[in-house]
């Protein structure tokens, strides 16, 4: 007698996230993580709220420029310091430039910095990381003490003599700020990625992909960093501010981008000499700095509460 095999959705289980079906040889259905994370997420409203904020300065730098009818390069003494007004809405520096254009297009540097340190700096640890968690034994010795090592070397002073050594004729480009703050920063991420994969090898699923006799870059390709891969986001936000940050002290101290290229440090930095007269200068660009860091903050800290599984259980 033939028999009519059917599924039946079945209501979701008390963790959330997993739906099943009743039929005979059909595969256990579960929604997405990404999705439950994202729900998790918003759930957050510091998060959300931070999401936002940030998205809007982004919004700002990448707009204003096309939109503002000043120059923010073109020098004009008889505008210099003006108050804030209709036309200027930060006002103006010594130089008479719009700081309201100024900051969007130092807001472009400063981020895109950021962003493009950080890509290095995950990109340099996940590769360090993941050798030495994978490999193991000699290899991993190895390479932490060498971690170690560099852990002694402090940030700031490590970041200042590599942007020394990679522009020995004083010109510093956005590519050598990118690559000595990466040089100084990639050590956590590397350590946060040999620690799970070392975790996460000793798995079944590692296991049976040997035996059948999987290549150790398909093992390590296709197992083990895409599980690491929430931890690497959270690490990503955590990267940023410090990369924004350390950005911004280099340019404040004048090791920063040549001029006229403007970056958040270096029209703080212009405005540190006439901060008593007219604050603004300093006190815009420090604000953006100091939003951009916190929101991050916040981003990161919701996204571990969302992609941390003991969560789900704490909301049941």
């Amino acid at each position: 007698m033939a028999v009519d095999h059917r599924e039946i959705a079945l209501p979701q289980g008390e963790l959330g996230g997993e739906s099943s079906v009743a039929a005979a040889g059909a595969p256990l259905r579960r929604s997405g993580l990404w999705r439950d994370a994202f729900i998790r997420f918003t759930h957050n409203r510091a998060a959300v709220v931070a999401s936002v904020v940030f998205g809007l300065i982004v919004l700002y730098c990448v707009v204003v420029p096309f939109v503002s009818p000043h120059d923010p390069n073109a020098v004009n003494f008889k505008d210099a310091y003006l108050p804030v007004s209709p036309d200027h809405p930060f006002g103006t520096d010594k130089f008479g430039r719009d700081l309201f254009t100024r900051i969007a297009v130092g807001g472009r540097i400063s981020i895109a910095i950021g962003i493009a340190g950080t890509i290095a700096i995950m990109t340099v640890g996940v590769l360090y990381g993941s050798i030495a968690g994978f490999l193991g034994g000699a290899v991993d010795d190895v390479l932490m003490r060498l971690l170690d090592a560099l852990y002694g070397l402090p940030y700031l002073p490590f970041a200042i003599i590599t942007t020394q050594i990679l522009s020995p004729s004083g010109e510093v480009t956005f590519w050598t700020m990118v690559a000595a703050l990466t040089v100084a920063s990639w050590l956590t991420t590397a350590r946060i990625v040999r620690g799970q994969v070392t975790t996460l090898k000793q798995n079944e699923y590692v296991s049976a992909a040997r035996a059948v006799g999987a290549r150790w870059y398909r093992i390590l390709s296709r197992h083990l960093l895409p599980n690491t891969l929430g931890v690497l986001i959270i690490a990503a936000f955590l990267d940023l501010p410090g990369v924004v940050l350390g950005e911004a002290f280099l340019s404040f101290i004048g090791l920063g981008i040549n001029p006229p290229t403007a970056s958040w440090g270096s029209i703080a930095q212009d405005g540190r000499a006439a901060f008593v007269l007219h604050p603004l200068v300093l006190f815009i660009p420090s604000l953006a700095i100091a939003t951009l860091v916190l929101c991050a903050n916040f981003i990161a800290d919701g996204l571990r509460d969302a992609l941390d599984p003991r969560t789900r259980a704490e909301r049941a």
